[in-house]
């Protein structure tokens, strides 16, 4: 098992390639380049994660993580069958896959886990998991409500886990830069504010 540190690395760099993925390349100025190691790595310091929810971001957030240097997925949670195989066929058969993530949080193999599951499970999840001693990448939002993102922050700190969410959008350089013409008074007066969202079509979310 690699120090937290290398925990760290593996978590910063997830998030940067599933950014990368799942982001369209407009959406970043001059995106930071993490270098990742090109050497081989031996047994005993890969990181062994787990991952709970392999659905629409997870699947891919699970196929990004494997193409690290010296990163192994060890299980896969799901409460539907036909996401364990697919997680298999992602990282391949030898992965374990169970419908209760406690038995990813119990497996003395597992360094960390990724998280994609449905918001109101963020809290439960991410608690339990800094409270087995599992650092965790948990995908956005942070919180189904502000009482239960404050939970997950003390529970972090009194664990000094590691939790990272997956915010990639918001973390970019168009977004800081936009931050900086506003608070510069560059942009002028801010008038009117526009957003919308819609992800339901015929073929589902």
């Amino acid at each position: 098992m690699k120090e937290d540190l290398s925990r760290r690395e593996f978590l910063q760099r997830t998030a940067g390639a599933t950014g990368a993925l799942a982001a369209s390349p407009a959406i970043f100025l001059e995106p930071a380049h993490a270098s990742l190691p090109m050497q081989s790595t031996s047994p005993n310091e890969r990181i062994r994660f787990g991952i709970i929810g392999i659905g629409m971001q997870g699947s891919g957030l699970l196929a990004s993580a494997i193409q690290l240097p010296g990163v192994e997925c060890v299980a896969a949670c799901d409460l539907y069958d036909g996401r364990h195989t697919l997680a298999k066929e992602i990282a391949g058969d030898k992965i374990k896959t169970t419908r209760r993530y406690q038995d990813l949080l119990d497996n003395k193999e597992i360094d960390c886990l990724i998280a994609a599951v449905p918001d109101h499970w963020h809290r439960k999840i991410v608690v339990d998991a800094v409270s087995a001693g599992k650092d965790i990448y948990c995908e956005k939002p942070m919180s189904h409500s502000a009482a239960d993102g404050v939970a997950m922050v003390a529970a972090a700190q009194k664990t000094g886990r590691v939790v990272q969410i997956g915010s990639q959008r918001v973390s970019s350089v168009i977004c800081a830069k936009a931050k900086e013409l506003l608070a510069n008074g560059i942009v002028g007066t801010l008038t009117l504010v526009e957003g919308s969202l819609g992800r339901n079509d015929p073929t589902g979310a």
